[in-house]
């Protein structure tokens, strides 16, 4: 039996219905591996037994609130097995739960305007060193030789657990500021891609590959890398 990934969108800002759609349509070229269901505005689909029917959940939501039981259903099938993977977003939800944010593994901050700007991958973060081993990237994708990638995106500046594995970021005022990381939450896995403000940005090829990138890495066996604390 193939496993399934829900796209979950909704909240109060972005597009989310657009780009879930694009999420999805990036997530059937894997349909040799996985089922995808795309859902709009319904949180009840965290509760359980809902979200038991799910392997991996990619989730696109802005703002809003969880229930008791849509948040213990979620925090709990993650703890157990999960498999979740936050896009762009969803570092903004539910600000009056602590305890989702502790399961993603930071806060949304602010933003500067919408831009390009430079994204560093961590070749040695082992969830890019599976998904761009052998990736021969395309032309356009200027300084791949050092792992470097120019994007056109709104830049999320995060308030983040120290002890998550950056996995790619990208400078804005002289600091660094992760793009991408990866953190356990009891036997579950957590990936989060702040990329993908609008369609335009989930439409580049990098968005999608650092998407791919993720969902393997929380689907795989390999275990997290014990969380180091960084100062």
């Amino acid at each position: 039996m193939m496993k399934k990934i829900l796209v979950l969108g909704g909240g109060e800002f972005h597009d989310y219905t657009g780009c879930c759609q694009l999420i999805e349509k990036h997530l059937q070229s894997l349909a040799d591996q996985y089922t995808v269901e795309t859902v709009i505005g319904d949180l009840d689909r965290l509760k359980r037994p809902q979200i038991d029917a799910c392997d991996i959940i990619v989730f696109y939501w802005t703002k809003d609130k969880l229930t008791p039981d849509q948040k213990h259903g979620l925090l709990e099938w993650c703890a157990e097995k999960g498999k979740f993977v936050g896009i762009h977003c969803a570092t903004t939800a539910f600000r009056d739960c602590p305890e989702y944010e502790s399961m993603l593994g930071g806060r949304f901050k602010k933003h500067p305007p919408y831009r390009q700007y430079c994204v560093f991958v961590d070749q040695k973060h082992p969830a890019m060193q599976q998904h761009f081993e052998a990736f021969q990237a395309p032309a356009e994708w200027l300084n791949w030789g050092q792992h470097e990638c120019w994007v056109r995106d709104e830049q999320f500046l995060i308030h983040y657990d120290r002890r998550v594995n950056i996995a790619a970021s990208a400078a804005f005022n002289g600091e660094m500021w992760p793009v991408a990381w990866s953190k356990p939450w009891g036997n579950g896995k957590v990936f989060y891609l702040a990329l993908g403000h609008d369609v335009q940005a989930c439409s580049s090829e990098f968005f999608r590959q650092m998407l791919f990138a993720g969902v393997h890495w929380v689907d795989s066996e390999v275990p997290e890398p014990t969380p180091v604390f960084t100062t």
